[in-house]
């Protein structure tokens, strides 16, 4: 489930698409600050909190919405400007995009800048996963919840648990459903196949891709800790956010 950042974001959500081997342009005077976007000290202080709280479990993906997007990549630059500097912003060429992470003090001054008009952007942002499929086990579902649960209830203040909401479930989506667990008990390996979770879809699959099903770990299950996950080739995880 992805949470959608054109209200969060505004007009300020465009970059320059960009090769690996192309330079950044610099930011011009075209670039205009923002004052309908959300303070970028708000924006600042949850990716703070994800970096020192979040056990190198989280991130957050930022994408231009290039069906809901109005101007073309190339034509679009974007920055955080802060009374201290121009941060460029540059995109991938799937519309891809990392915002930076500025000192508290820098952050209080910031804004997301660009050249693009109000209503001709649209940005969405979502909560992803660091861990590959293979180094998924029980363990470390229960730990992806807990660690989930205090950051969203005890670190983050109100107004920016919106930004964050709760997490019901790791998603593992695959091409076939053929997820099983293995572990070690009394020196036997056991095996258990995971089931396909009714109306679940992989986020990132598109309407044209072909099916790609699903299964989800809450980390209530009983089974063990060591209890690994093994998965077919192309397997994504994500997470199951609570619906409203």
């Amino acid at each position: 489930m992805r949470i959608l950042l054109a209200c969060l974001l505004g007009a300020a959500t465009a970059a320059h698409a960009q090769t690996a081997n192309e330079v950044l342009p610099p930011v011009v005077t075209e670039l205009k600050r923002d004052g309908n976007a959300l303070p970028y000290a708000q924006i600042n202080s949850l990716l703070t909190k994800l970096r020192q709280h979040g056990e190198g479990l989280f991130r957050m993906d930022f994408k231009v919405d290039t069906e809901k997007t109005k101007r073309p990549l190339s034509e679009i630059r974007m920055a955080v400007r802060s009374d201290d500097a121009d941060h460029p912003i540059k995109l991938d060429a799937n519309g891809r995009f990392e915002l930076p992470l500025l000192p508290e003090a820098e952050a209080k001054s910031a804004d997301l800048a660009t050249n693009v008009a109000k209503g001709q952007m649209a940005v969405r942002g979502t909560i992803e996963l660091t861990l590959a499929p293979e180094a998924l086990d029980m363990a470390k579902v229960r730990q992806i919840m807990r660690v989930a649960r205090t950051l969203r209830e005890e670190l983050l203040p109100w107004y920016l648990r919106w930004l964050f909401p709760r997490i019901d479930a790791v998603r593992i989506c695959s091409p076939t459903p053929t997820w099983e667990l293995e572990w070690r008990e009394d020196g036997q390996l056991l095996g258990l196949p995971l089931p396909q979770a009714a109306n679940e879809r992989d986020p990132e699959a598109k309407k044209d891709d072909p099916a790609r099903l699903c299964t989800l770990l809450t980390g209530q299950e009983n089974w063990p800790g060591s209890a690994r996950l093994l998965a077919p080739a192309g397997t994504r995880l994500s997470v199951k956010l609570r619906s409203k």
